[in-house]
């Protein structure tokens, strides 16, 4: 909880430096950033479970191959956690955490439901794959490089370090198999690459994107 106070901290710090920076007159994308990275801090400190809701509420986990069991009074005893991959990706939405589940021996990217080997009953990749998201935020560090200032930096600097936490908290709920893809800080350090020698940014790609 110390680290989230901290990181809660240095954004009021961040958005007070952006007001004195533009003389009070905040850009719209600033803001919007701001507020997107504003409302992933208040899911860490306030309702990180429910991000996650869907995915740890155990009557959707497989508990035949989890070799789980359910008491008589209802009550869900199961010594085995699903498995997920993490991916750190950016997308056409902006930074995002994904989720995938197991099956068998094998990931996977697409709906299905009650496979013995898998590990949840039913997996909608809609609900279920994308745990945590700040909008706009590839399309924020580009403009930082043509035009930005030292909040944009810090802003990005924040995020980074929400995103990291997210994903600490994230891996132990689950049997994690791997935690892979493109921090927000390798980003950074790619577009400043692309940028300094004149060359295209474009999002690096993690994994087959179903979309």
């Amino acid at each position: 909880m110390q680290e989230i106070e901290k990181i809660e901290h240095r954004l009021r710090e961040i958005n007070r430096l952006k007001l004195k920076l533009t003389f009070g007159n905040v850009p719209a994308f600033y803001h919007a950033v701001a507020t997107s990275l504003g409302m992933a801090e208040g899911m860490l400190k306030y309702g990180f479970e429910n991000s996650l809701d869907i995915l740890t509420n155990q009557r959707n986990w497989n508990l035949n191959y989890l070799c789980g069991s359910e008491d008589a009074a209802g009550q869900i005893i199961c010594p085995n956690k699903p498995r997920l991959s993490v991916y750190k990706v950016f997308t056409q939405h902006g930074f995002e955490i994904h989720c995938l589940p197991w099956k068998a021996a094998r990931e996977f990217d697409f709906e299905l439901a009650n496979h013995p080997q898998m590990d949840f009953r039913f997996w909608r990749p809609t609900s279920m794959k994308t745990v945590f998201r700040i909008a706009g935020l590839h399309s924020f560090i580009k403009m930082y490089f043509e035009h930005g200032d030292e909040a944009d930096l810090q802003l990005i600097r924040c995020a980074h370090n929400i995103a990291e936490e997210f994903v600490e908290r994230l891996v132990p709920q689950f049997n994690t198999q791997k935690v892979f893809g493109v921090t927000i800080q390798n980003f950074f350090d790619f577009a400043e690459m692309k940028f300094k020698s004149g060359e295209e940014i474009y999002l690096p790609k993690v994994y087959a994107l179903q979309e």
